[in-house]
């Protein structure tokens, strides 16, 4: 009977984490939502930022009844977790934060604030370049066969789906960070693994680049490749402080 009772603390701790990991996803979720209707009557606002990158080269149709309010709902959700973002993180912090000690809590705060900085550069960096040099690309090798007619909701799927991934492939350099500032990743590590991080980041620009042509799929392999050796330069560093404090 002892072994029982010596395993009811552990679960009862788990449970508690659980609950409290629970309450942090309901939050988030309750913020989404709240913020999705503030923002359901300006869809429209968000679709003229959105067009910007076509410009006027083409305009956009819709040929379904329901294909202008998914597309609107699509706009909504973007700009909702885009600005759930900071909300996100702090609820990750809240969550870890009692696991770490004083020091290590105002650590792992700076490297979540890193992380909503580097969100905002990959969305900057999908707007301003990789969308516009698709959109060139795939309308100027279309332009000789046929008349471009793009729909409004494979238009903002497209935008939508390169912006998030903008956002999540810049966060490379901070999930290396902290994870060997926390302990499970070393920089040795990292640089015995680099012929196989280099061959799945080719791998996944391929799968995330909208076009089949090598120029967009390396305008997004070479960021990746970059922020991944910025990655190994942070975890190398920490590890060295880590050193010198010992």
């Amino acid at each position: 009977m002892s072994a029982v009772y010596k395993e009811e603390p552990k679960r009862l701790d788990f449970l508690t984490h659980l609950e409290e990991l629970r309450r942090r996803i309901l939050i988030i979720i309750v913020f989404f939502v709240l913020i999705a209707i503030t923002l359901f009557s300006k869809g429209e606002y968000f679709l003229s930022i959105l067009k910007r990158p076509i410009g006027t080269a083409s305009e956009l149709i819709f040929i379904s009844p329901t294909e202008a309010f998914t597309s609107y709902l699509k706009i909504i959700f973007l700009a909702s977790f885009i600005i759930s973002f900071p909300v996100i993180l702090f609820q990750l912090w809240a969550f870890m934060h009692p696991a770490f000690s004083g020091k290590r809590k105002n650590r792992i705060a700076v490297w979540l604030s890193s992380a909503l900085v580097f969100f905002a550069a990959g969305i900057l960096f999908s707007y301003f370049i990789a969308i516009p040099a698709a959109l060139k690309f795939l309308l100027n090798f279309g332009s000789g066969i046929a008349s471009p007619m793009i729909t409004l909701g494979r238009y903002t799927s497209f935008v939508a789906a390169l912006i998030l991934v903008g956002g999540i492939v810049f966060e490379i350099p901070i999930l290396i960070g902290l994870l060997t500032d926390i302990g499970i990743l070393k920089a040795d590590y990292l640089r015995k693994k680099r012929p196989q991080a280099l061959i799945g980041i080719m791998i996944a620009a391929a799968i995330i680049t909208p076009t089949q042509d090598i120029l967009n799929m390396l305008m997004f392999a070479i960021p990746m490749v970059l922020l991944f050796e910025i990655g190994v330069i942070l975890s190398k560093i920490i590890e060295n402080k880590k050193i010198h404090k010992t």
